[in-house]
């Protein structure tokens, strides 16, 4: 299933919550996000209101309390935001995202190891 990109960055932060801990409420959702962004209610409110209008979460009244959760599988989400900013920032020159993402950054044996087995697996 191809998701379309264009989650805000606002949407983001909510999704993430939903892909951590799916179904919530509006009162979750403001419980983790609050103290970190500082959100009213309405704001949330209005960023859910805008994701349903995506397709990128659904919601269920068939409960005491309305819940959230995420229709978009979190991996594909990123995968498919990942391409669109492949395409729209580095003109698809993967080289160049790669080398930009790792610039000015110390890279750990461990990522160095992981990006060794995924250049592998393509390779073989």
């Amino acid at each position: 299933m191809k998701y379309p990109t264009g989650l805000s960055e606002n949407e983001w932060y909510i999704m993430q919550v939903l892909w951590e801990d799916a179904p919530a409420t509006l009162r979750e959702i403001c419980g983790k996000l609050q103290p970190v962004k500082g959100w009213s209610r309405h704001a949330v409110t209005s960023f859910l209101k805008r994701m349903l209008e995506k397709g990128a979460v659904q919601a269920d009244d068939s409960g005491k309390v309305r819940t959230y959760t995420p229709v978009w599988s979190k991996e594909e989400t990123i995968r498919e935001e990942t391409d669109s900013i492949l395409e729209r920032v580095y003109h698809g020159d993967l080289l160049l995202m790669v080398s930009n993402a790792v610039q000015g950054r110390r890279v750990t044996e461990e990522e160095m190891d992981e990006l060794r087995r995924i250049l592998d697996r393509l390779d073989g």
